[in-house]
């Protein structure tokens, strides 16, 4: 809300001030006791409602809540409707709920406006901080962004489970501003934080940060830094960020790689300019850190591919210079055969990462259902690279369908016996040609990444996931009881007397594959509540782990909303603050008590008379 109307000087001030001293008149003496105000016309109503006559002063009763002690003292307060001037005050909604409190004096309520309560930076919304300190395990979720005042902010979230709402929270908790951009100058900040929020260290289990190396690196990494401090706590590289680099990894195809530039280009030369937007559909930017954003725009590209290209060619003879100039070098370039058979196959792919991208950013979603959805992406790669006569016509056949729509043929470059800028594979046919050095390359580039970057270490925290019955019921007890010996130490946990019965358990149900698949980690604490306490700490520390940083990515948004250019000298204090009460607002609409009770309770809390004259 922007309050700053309320407090604009000059003319309304003295507006004022003319209104007080008319009032008072010549029997200024005589009416020492009476008290005129003007108000805002939202409060009106409230004291128009109380008033017989429009001459006649109204008292009004006013509970003094300056004091921090429990009582109230009331005081009657004079007010002369006749000098309510409508300033214009009612369009602010803050003044708005003030107004509602016909319990307070005007200056009262002036006062209330003018020293708006702020969440202090550890004002825990929705409980958070508190049900972390219950929990037996949570994981650190952050990243970074500059605002637009050119600060560092480095967004915080927490990971745990909720053992009242019975459901794993990833919840953004604050900013922190970063006075270097260095690993240490970055752990500090953490740790400070985790320090002023009285979280346990033993009970923190992990980090989940992107993968660059100020944050990932080994030996004077963030992660590595904290893990000296929290040794419990292992580094989780985002799973979004991972896939986003898979993708990206791809782009050592040269044909790939120069067909995603020239389909960012021509979005951008079409949304640059409001009559350009005219000749196309709405395209979404190509943005390489919008995860979604990505996949949707490449998407959209491909389904409005030939009234792009008919547009292209319409512009690069009409409009200005720089428009023919811009259009007629994309025409040229998206018209190429390999650029159309590259983005079909762009496009088939990117429908197949999609869903899992989106799925990805669930905050309930654990390690369990991220290797699903890995799995279900390798299992279609390497299907498409052991067939890829099938997969080759398919792409050929939809590209030729588009070629034939624009009267492009789709025909094999010029080849020579030595070639290093392009490929130049040897080849019988279209389909060959294709097939070899489009193709193929693009398929191994996706599978080989993905094998890379989503590898099964050999760390404690993925041998929590043997434990899940789609893992257990495959696996023998002995190999189960050595793969146990990897976390009990590790995690200070003693499950070998629990982890025969809780075999047992699941091969007796004799569920199939598809029914343990649908089993998610928090389902399975129902089970394990009673009788196997060992199981269920174990079980909650593998739901903590975090897959991914998209909870911390999405406070990006809120911190651009809220600092903007005309807010840029906004406080620490102030912006984290605001963007809590942003992020929780639900929270905020259910509570109604917490606008009526909690903050005014805490206003209150400062020590200071305020005068009622």
């Amino acid at each position: 809300m922007d309050i700053r109307k309320f407090f604009e000087r000059g003319t309304t001030r003295e507006k004022r001030k003319k209104g007080r001293e008319s009032s008072s008149g010549s029997d200024e003496n005589d009416n020492h006791d009476k008290t005129t105000h003007v108000m805002p016309r939202s409060l009106h109503a409230n004291i128009g409602q109380a008033s017989h006559s429009p001459a006649k002063p109204v008292n009004i009763s006013v509970a003094d809540y300056s004091s921090p002690s429990t009582s109230q003292q009331t005081y009657d307060v004079n007010v002369d409707p006749e000098i309510i001037v409508d300033d214009g005050y009612h369009e602010n909604d803050l003044g708005r709920y003030v107004g509602l409190a016909t319990q307070l004096s005007t200056e009262k309520k002036r006062e209330l406006l003018q020293n708006p309560w702020i969440p202090p930076r550890n004002y825990d919304f929705e409980n958070i901080i508190s049900e972390v300190q219950k929990t037996m395990a949570y994981a650190v979720l952050a990243d970074e962004k500059a605002d637009v005042a050119g600060k560092e902010q480095l967004s915080i979230g927490v990971r745990f489970y909720d053992e009242s709402k019975r459901k794993i929270r990833e919840e953004f908790v604050g900013f922190v501003e970063l006075k270097a951009q260095n690993a240490s100058a970055i752990a500090e900040a953490i740790d400070n934080f985790l320090f002023s929020s009285n979280l346990p260290t033993e009970d923190c289990v992990g980090f989940g940060f992107d993968g660059c190396s100020t944050m990932a690196g080994k030996e004077g990494g963030v992660q590595a830094i904290l893990r000296k401090k929290y040794p419990r706590a292992l580094y989780f590289h985002c799973s979004s960020h991972k896939v986003n680099l898979v993708v990206n990894d791809a782009n050592a195809v040269p044909e790939i790689r120069n067909t995603v530039a020239t389909v960012k280009d021509v979005i951008t030369f079409f949304r640059e300019s409001t009559t350009r937007r005219n000749y196309a559909p709405n395209l979404p930017r190509l943005c390489e850190t919008r995860w979604s954003e990505k996949y949707k725009s490449i998407r959209k590209f491909s389904q409005h591919f030939p009234e792009l290209v008919k547009s292209l060619e319409t512009l690069s003879v009409e409009g200005n210079y720089a428009t023919r100039k811009s259009a007629y070098q994309l025409h040229s370039a998206v018209t190429k055969p390999v650029f159309i058979v590259a983005l079909q196959t762009i496009a088939k792919y990117s429908a197949v990462l999609e869903p899992v991208v989106n799925a990805l950013q669930a905050k309930s979603i654990d390690m369990i259902s991220v290797g699903e959805h890995i799995k279900h992406i390798k299992d279609i790669l390497r299907n498409d690279r052991e067939f890829p006569d099938r997969i080759s016509n398919e792409m050929l056949q939809k590209a030729r369908a588009v070629a034939m729509d624009l009267n492009i043929e789709i025909s094999v470059p010029r080849l020579a016996h030595k070639q290093t800028h392009r490929s130049n594979p040897p080849s019988d046919n279209d389909n060959e040609y294709w097939r070899r050095s489009l193709i193929i390359p693009y398929i191994d580039s996706l599978i080989s990444s993905l094998n890379i970057r989503f590898s099964q270490e050999n760390t404690p925290a993925f041998a929590l996931s043997k434990l899940h019955p789609l893992y257990m019921t495959k696996t023998s007890i002995t190999d189960l009881h050595k793969n146990a010996e990897s976390f009990q130490e590790f995690y200070n946990l003693d499950i070998t007397g629990e982890l025969d019965l809780w075999h047992n358990l699941w091969v007796k149900k004799a569920l199939s594959d598809d029914q343990l698949r649908d089993i998610e980690v928090v389902d399975l604490f129902n089970e394990a509540n009673i009788f196997y306490p060992a199981v269920r700490k174990a079980l909650i520390i593998l739901s903590t782990i975090p897959c991914t940083t998209a909870t911390v990515e999405r406070s990006f948004s809120t911190l651009r909303r809220v600092k903007t250019w005309l807010r840029s000298t906004m406080g620490e204090e102030r912006l984290t603050g605001l963007c809590l009460m942003s992020v929780h607002r639900n929270y905020l609409k259910e509570d109604s008590e917490f606008i009526e009770k909690t903050v005014i309770d805490k206003f209150s809390a400062n020590p200071r008379r305020l005068l009622l004259n």
